[in-house]
Protein backbone atom coordinates (compact mmCIF):
# COMPACT_ATOMS: atom_id res chain seq x y z
CA UNK A 1 0.00 0.00 0.00
CA UNK A 2 1.22 3.25 -1.30
CA UNK A 3 2.51 5.37 2.11
CA UNK A 4 3.39 9.60 1.99
CA UNK A 5 5.57 11.50 4.03
CA UNK A 6 4.31 14.07 5.82
CA UNK A 7 6.66 15.09 8.29
CA UNK A 8 7.57 18.57 6.90
CA UNK A 9 3.53 19.03 7.20
CA UNK A 10 4.13 19.40 11.25
CA UNK A 11 7.63 20.60 10.97
CA UNK A 12 6.82 23.83 12.45
CA UNK A 13 4.98 22.46 15.91
CA UNK A 14 7.09 20.89 18.56
CA UNK A 15 6.66 17.41 19.02
CA UNK A 16 4.24 16.62 21.89
CA UNK A 17 1.72 13.52 21.03
CA UNK A 18 2.18 12.68 17.18
CA UNK A 19 5.18 10.46 16.31
CA UNK A 20 8.15 11.83 13.66
CA UNK A 21 8.64 10.68 10.89
CA UNK A 22 4.50 11.47 9.72
CA UNK A 23 4.57 8.77 7.25
CA UNK A 24 0.28 8.38 6.01
CA UNK A 25 -0.95 5.53 4.28
CA UNK A 26 -3.06 7.22 1.08
CA UNK A 27 -5.64 4.68 -1.08
CA UNK A 28 -8.31 5.30 -3.54
CA UNK A 29 -10.59 5.86 -1.23
CA UNK A 30 -8.69 8.70 0.82
CA UNK A 31 -8.22 12.38 -0.36
CA UNK A 32 -4.71 12.84 -1.48
CA UNK A 33 -1.84 14.69 0.21
CA UNK A 34 -0.25 17.55 -1.98
CA UNK A 35 3.64 16.40 -2.17
CA UNK A 36 4.47 20.16 -1.01
CA UNK A 37 2.93 21.70 1.95
CA UNK A 38 2.85 25.19 0.20
CA UNK A 39 0.35 23.36 -2.52
CA UNK A 40 -1.92 22.46 0.28
CA UNK A 41 -4.67 24.19 2.76
CA UNK A 42 -3.94 21.89 5.39
CA UNK A 43 -0.58 24.21 6.71
CA UNK A 44 -2.94 27.40 6.58
CA UNK A 45 -5.63 25.76 8.82
CA UNK A 46 -2.44 24.65 10.84
CA UNK A 47 -1.56 27.69 11.75
CA UNK A 48 -5.24 28.80 12.10
CA UNK A 49 -5.55 25.83 14.77
CA UNK A 50 -2.21 27.61 16.11
CA UNK A 51 -3.80 30.93 16.78
CA UNK A 52 -6.97 29.89 17.96
CA UNK A 53 -4.98 27.97 20.56
CA UNK A 54 -3.45 31.06 21.81
CA UNK A 55 -7.06 32.61 23.33
CA UNK A 56 -9.27 29.46 23.16
CA UNK A 57 -8.51 26.56 25.23
CA UNK A 58 -9.76 23.43 23.15
CA UNK A 59 -10.29 20.40 24.98
CA UNK A 60 -12.78 18.80 22.78
CA UNK A 61 -13.02 19.30 19.41
CA UNK A 62 -14.83 17.89 16.17
CA UNK A 63 -12.79 17.32 12.66
CA UNK A 64 -15.53 16.41 10.12
CA UNK A 65 -14.60 15.10 6.81
CA UNK A 66 -11.00 14.85 8.12
CA UNK A 67 -9.78 12.92 4.56
CA UNK A 68 -6.71 11.28 5.59
CA UNK A 69 -6.36 12.24 9.41
CA UNK A 70 -3.65 14.94 9.10
CA UNK A 71 -5.58 17.44 10.29
CA UNK A 72 -6.97 15.33 13.33
CA UNK A 73 -2.97 14.29 14.23
CA UNK A 74 -2.52 18.42 14.13
CA UNK A 75 -4.99 18.53 16.42
CA UNK A 76 -4.10 16.56 19.00
CA UNK A 77 -0.96 18.32 18.58
CA UNK A 78 -1.24 21.78 18.73
CA UNK A 79 -4.44 21.73 21.23
CA UNK A 80 -4.71 20.08 24.80
CA UNK A 81 -7.42 17.94 23.55
CA UNK A 82 -8.66 15.20 25.96
CA UNK A 83 -11.28 14.33 23.33
CA UNK A 84 -11.46 14.12 19.30
CA UNK A 85 -14.16 12.93 16.85
CA UNK A 86 -13.38 12.63 13.63
CA UNK A 87 -15.88 12.00 10.69
CA UNK A 88 -15.68 11.29 6.52
CA UNK A 89 -18.40 10.48 4.18
CA UNK A 90 -17.31 6.97 3.44
CA UNK A 91 -16.74 4.04 5.83
CA UNK A 92 -13.99 2.85 3.45
CA UNK A 93 -11.70 6.64 3.63
CA UNK A 94 -12.60 6.85 7.42
CA UNK A 95 -10.89 3.02 8.16
CA UNK A 96 -7.77 4.65 6.64
CA UNK A 97 -8.01 7.83 8.44
CA UNK A 98 -8.26 5.84 11.91
CA UNK A 99 -5.48 3.88 10.93
CA UNK A 100 -2.71 7.40 9.86
CA UNK A 101 -4.16 8.28 13.51
CA UNK A 102 -3.77 6.05 16.05
CA UNK A 103 -0.29 4.78 14.54
CA UNK A 104 0.92 7.98 14.76
CA UNK A 105 -0.31 8.93 18.02
CA UNK A 106 2.21 8.39 20.85
CA UNK A 107 -0.59 7.34 23.74
CA UNK A 108 -3.77 6.99 21.79
CA UNK A 109 -4.86 6.00 25.21
CA UNK A 110 -4.74 9.79 26.56
CA UNK A 111 -7.27 11.10 24.39
CA UNK A 112 -10.87 9.94 23.68
CA UNK A 113 -10.66 9.09 20.19
CA UNK A 114 -14.22 8.61 18.35
CA UNK A 115 -14.43 7.80 14.57
CA UNK A 116 -17.90 7.78 12.65
CA UNK A 117 -19.16 7.40 8.90
CA UNK A 118 -22.09 9.90 7.15
CA UNK A 119 -22.73 13.07 6.38
CA UNK A 120 -21.81 15.88 7.84
CA UNK A 121 -22.66 15.96 11.68
CA UNK A 122 -25.57 14.07 11.50
CA UNK A 123 -23.16 10.63 12.15
CA UNK A 124 -21.64 12.34 15.55
CA UNK A 125 -23.68 11.43 19.14
CA UNK A 126 -25.18 14.75 20.20
CA UNK A 127 -24.15 13.44 23.92
CA UNK A 128 -21.15 16.40 24.81
CA UNK A 129 -20.91 19.81 24.13
CA UNK A 130 -17.55 20.79 22.54
CA UNK A 131 -15.15 23.59 22.12
CA UNK A 132 -14.00 23.12 18.37
CA UNK A 133 -15.66 21.80 15.01
CA UNK A 134 -13.47 22.17 11.98
CA UNK A 135 -14.64 21.57 8.58
CA UNK A 136 -13.01 21.87 5.60
CA UNK A 137 -15.96 20.61 3.14
CA UNK A 138 -16.22 20.86 -0.98
CA UNK A 139 -18.13 23.29 -2.81
CA UNK A 140 -19.26 21.89 -5.72
CA UNK A 141 -22.65 20.41 -6.13
CA UNK A 142 -21.92 17.34 -7.71
CA UNK A 143 -23.91 16.60 -11.70
CA UNK A 144 -25.38 13.35 -12.00
CA UNK A 145 -22.22 11.38 -13.81
CA UNK A 146 -20.29 12.00 -10.69
CA UNK A 147 -19.82 8.88 -8.47
CA UNK A 148 -18.93 10.07 -4.72
CA UNK A 149 -16.70 6.96 -3.85
CA UNK A 150 -13.28 8.38 -4.39
CA UNK A 151 -11.21 10.68 -1.91
CA UNK A 152 -10.49 13.12 -4.94
CA UNK A 153 -13.84 13.52 -6.09
CA UNK A 154 -15.62 13.34 -2.33
CA UNK A 155 -13.18 16.04 -1.55
CA UNK A 156 -14.42 18.63 -4.54
CA UNK A 157 -17.79 17.52 -4.70
CA UNK A 158 -21.22 16.49 -3.05
CA UNK A 159 -24.63 15.56 -3.24
CA UNK A 160 -26.90 18.36 -3.22
CA UNK A 161 -29.98 16.89 -3.93
CA UNK A 162 -31.11 17.07 -0.20
CA UNK A 163 -29.07 20.42 0.55
CA UNK A 164 -31.71 23.12 0.78
CA UNK A 165 -30.12 26.52 1.64
CA UNK A 166 -30.83 30.54 1.15
CA UNK A 167 -29.76 32.68 -1.41
CA UNK A 168 -26.95 34.56 -1.79
CA UNK A 169 -25.04 31.35 -0.25
CA UNK A 170 -26.24 28.79 -2.89
CA UNK A 171 -25.24 30.75 -5.53
CA UNK A 172 -21.84 31.22 -4.02
CA UNK A 173 -21.32 27.60 -3.72
CA UNK A 174 -21.70 27.61 0.16
CA UNK A 175 -23.93 25.24 0.25
CA UNK A 176 -22.31 22.52 2.04
CA UNK A 177 -20.70 24.39 4.68
CA UNK A 178 -24.30 26.36 5.66
CA UNK A 179 -25.72 23.01 6.43
CA UNK A 180 -22.79 22.24 8.75
CA UNK A 181 -22.64 25.56 10.96
CA UNK A 182 -26.48 25.12 11.31
CA UNK A 183 -25.46 21.30 12.53
CA UNK A 184 -23.09 22.73 14.50
CA UNK A 185 -24.31 25.40 16.69
CA UNK A 186 -26.35 23.19 18.98
CA UNK A 187 -23.55 20.96 19.29
CA UNK A 188 -20.84 23.61 20.34
CA UNK A 189 -20.73 25.45 23.50
CA UNK A 190 -21.02 28.95 24.04
CA UNK A 191 -17.34 31.00 23.69
CA UNK A 192 -16.82 27.98 21.34
CA UNK A 193 -17.20 27.34 17.67
CA UNK A 194 -16.77 26.47 13.98
CA UNK A 195 -13.70 26.82 11.87
CA UNK A 196 -14.74 26.90 8.69
CA UNK A 197 -11.92 26.41 5.81
CA UNK A 198 -13.15 28.01 2.97
CA UNK A 199 -11.46 28.96 -1.03
CA UNK A 200 -12.01 32.86 -0.85
CA UNK A 201 -13.75 32.67 -4.28
CA UNK A 202 -16.36 35.10 -3.34
CA UNK A 203 -16.60 37.96 -1.66
CA UNK A 204 -15.66 38.76 1.43
CA UNK A 205 -18.75 39.68 3.13
CA UNK A 206 -20.68 36.55 1.80
CA UNK A 207 -18.12 34.24 3.55
CA UNK A 208 -18.61 36.20 6.76
CA UNK A 209 -22.82 36.50 7.02
CA UNK A 210 -22.82 32.69 6.15
CA UNK A 211 -21.41 32.80 9.50
CA UNK A 212 -23.47 35.42 10.78
CA UNK A 213 -26.93 33.72 9.49
CA UNK A 214 -26.23 30.88 11.49
CA UNK A 215 -25.68 32.46 14.46
CA UNK A 216 -21.40 32.94 15.19
CA UNK A 217 -19.40 35.79 15.50
CA UNK A 218 -17.27 35.32 12.84
CA UNK A 219 -13.30 36.26 12.33
CA UNK A 220 -10.71 35.54 9.89
CA UNK A 221 -7.85 33.67 11.79
CA UNK A 222 -5.48 32.86 8.90
CA UNK A 223 -5.70 34.08 5.55
CA UNK A 224 -3.09 32.92 2.32
CA UNK A 225 -3.43 32.60 -1.66
CA UNK A 226 -2.19 29.17 -3.28
CA UNK A 227 -2.26 27.71 -6.26
CA UNK A 228 -5.21 26.27 -7.83
CA UNK A 229 -4.58 22.44 -8.10
CA UNK A 230 -6.85 20.12 -10.33
CA UNK A 231 -7.93 23.20 -12.34
CA UNK A 232 -8.88 20.86 -15.17
CA UNK A 233 -11.72 19.85 -12.37
CA UNK A 234 -12.38 22.81 -10.33
CA UNK A 235 -12.66 26.02 -12.62
CA UNK A 236 -15.24 24.41 -15.01
CA UNK A 237 -17.90 24.16 -12.01
CA UNK A 238 -17.17 27.76 -10.87
CA UNK A 239 -17.64 29.34 -14.44
CA UNK A 240 -20.53 28.02 -15.22
CA UNK A 241 -22.25 28.91 -11.76
CA UNK A 242 -21.07 32.20 -12.39
CA UNK A 243 -22.65 32.46 -15.87
CA UNK A 244 -25.75 30.69 -14.48
CA UNK A 245 -26.17 32.17 -11.23
CA UNK A 246 -25.74 36.03 -12.30
CA UNK A 247 -22.57 36.18 -9.47
CA UNK A 248 -18.53 36.59 -9.78
CA UNK A 249 -15.89 34.39 -8.33
CA UNK A 250 -12.43 35.65 -7.87
CA UNK A 251 -9.23 33.84 -8.84
CA UNK A 252 -5.42 35.28 -9.07
CA UNK A 253 -2.83 35.64 -11.13
CA UNK A 254 -0.06 33.10 -9.47
CA UNK A 255 1.84 36.30 -9.41
CA UNK A 256 -0.20 36.57 -6.01
CA UNK A 257 1.03 33.55 -4.43
CA UNK A 258 4.88 35.43 -3.86
CA UNK A 259 3.03 38.58 -2.66
CA UNK A 260 0.97 36.96 -0.01
CA UNK A 261 4.03 35.23 1.41
CA UNK A 262 6.15 38.33 1.39
CA UNK A 263 3.32 40.49 3.36
CA UNK A 264 3.10 37.23 5.85
CA UNK A 265 6.78 36.99 6.58
CA UNK A 266 6.58 40.67 8.11
CA UNK A 267 4.39 39.34 10.68
CA UNK A 268 0.79 39.52 9.47
CA UNK A 269 -2.12 37.19 9.91
CA UNK A 270 -5.61 36.62 9.42
CA UNK A 271 -7.81 39.94 8.78
CA UNK A 272 -4.41 42.07 9.08
CA UNK A 273 -2.74 40.33 6.14
CA UNK A 274 -5.79 40.19 4.08
CA UNK A 275 -6.45 43.94 3.97
CA UNK A 276 -2.37 44.87 3.81
CA UNK A 277 -2.67 42.68 0.15
CA UNK A 278 -5.90 43.63 -0.90
CA UNK A 279 -5.13 46.39 -3.16
CA UNK A 280 -2.21 44.69 -5.09
CA UNK A 281 -4.33 41.55 -5.46
CA UNK A 282 -7.23 43.77 -6.78
CA UNK A 283 -5.48 44.02 -10.13
CA UNK A 284 -4.15 40.29 -10.18
CA UNK A 285 -7.48 39.12 -10.31
CA UNK A 286 -9.81 36.94 -12.33
CA UNK A 287 -13.16 36.47 -13.01
CA UNK A 288 -14.03 32.36 -13.19
CA UNK A 289 -14.62 32.35 -16.90
CA UNK A 290 -11.05 34.41 -16.92
CA UNK A 291 -9.61 31.73 -15.02
CA UNK A 292 -10.96 28.92 -16.85
CA UNK A 293 -9.73 30.50 -20.66
CA UNK A 294 -6.49 31.02 -18.67
CA UNK A 295 -6.06 27.38 -17.32
CA UNK A 296 -6.76 25.63 -20.77
CA UNK A 297 -3.71 27.54 -22.04
CA UNK A 298 -2.19 26.07 -19.40
CA UNK A 299 -1.24 28.96 -17.18
CA UNK A 300 -1.65 28.90 -13.25
CA UNK A 301 -4.22 30.21 -11.57
CA UNK A 302 -4.67 30.74 -7.54
CA UNK A 303 -6.77 31.31 -5.68
CA UNK A 304 -7.52 33.06 -1.81
CA UNK A 305 -7.71 30.40 1.31
CA UNK A 306 -9.79 31.66 4.34
CA UNK A 307 -10.00 30.38 7.65
CA UNK A 308 -13.04 31.58 9.31
CA UNK A 309 -13.57 30.91 12.87
CA UNK A 310 -17.17 31.72 13.97
CA UNK A 311 -17.87 32.08 17.61
CA UNK A 312 -21.18 30.56 18.95
CA UNK A 313 -22.75 33.61 20.18
CA UNK A 314 -26.65 32.57 20.23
Amino acid sequence: MPYVDATDYLAPYGQRRVRRPLRLLLTDETYPLESAPEESWLPIAFRAFARLAERLTVRHAVIVGTGNGLDALAATEIFPLRSLTVTDLLESSLAVSRENVLSHLIAPEEIDLRFHAGDLLSCVPPDRPVCLVYENLPNIPAAPEIRLESGLITGRFFDAREVDVPEPYSSYLLALHHQCLLEARERVRFGGGVLTAIGGRMPPEVAFGLHRSCGYRPRLVAYDVKRQVEPALVIPPYARAEQEGGVEFTFYAPEAIALVDDSRLSGLEGQELADAVAPELSRLALSAQEAERRSQRGQDVAHSVLMIFGERIR
